[in-house]
């Protein structure tokens, strides 16, 4: 593996983990009725459906190990998206805000619909707005991380 491969694969571990702190600790204030080990098996329910609810501490697990997963490989896509659009790096104000606002899309009309978890009502609109903040906070911290990581990568 090359020095340019190793920069690019740590600068999208580097901002998906960032990006993934502030998407869910966001999670956490948002839905604080819930309590961090409930929203983690939410995540989990994904892959492992009701039964991540009565999964204790090992759902919670899966749910923070998904959760990032998800988080670093949206921040590979961006990356790999940088390098034949290099203004995604140098503006990341505006292309995190842009990449977390798709992200939200992504996960709410694909990802969660083919998963496990169980459905529910439609979230009311505040709860959509809330949901877009917290995906606008994700992509911002993904994106100046990843603008940083990837500074003199060539």
């Amino acid at each position: 593996m090359g020095p340019r491969l190793t920069s690019t694969i740590r600068a999208a571990v580097l901002a998906g983990l960032a990006g993934g702190a502030v998407d869910i600790l966001a999670a956490f204030v948002i839905y604080r009725s819930a309590t961090p080990v409930q929203i983690l098996q939410t995540i989990a329910s994904g892959l492992q459906g009701r039964a991540a609810y009565e999964g204790g501490l090992t759902s919670a697990a899966l749910g923070l190990a998904c959760h990032f997963l998800i988080a670093i490989l949206f921040a590979g896509l961006f990356v790999a998206a940088a390098r034949p659009a290099p203004v995604l790096l140098r503006q990341p104000a505006l292309s995190g805000l842009g990449f977390g606002v798709v992200v939200y899309g992504v996960m709410n009309a694909i990802v969660v619909p083919l998963s496990l978890a169980p459905g529910g009502p439609p979230p009311p609109p505040h709860m959509i707005g809330l949901g877009l903040l917290a995906h606008a906070l994700f992509g911002l911290a993904l994106a100046f991380t990843a603008a940083r990581a990837m500074r003199g990568v060539r």
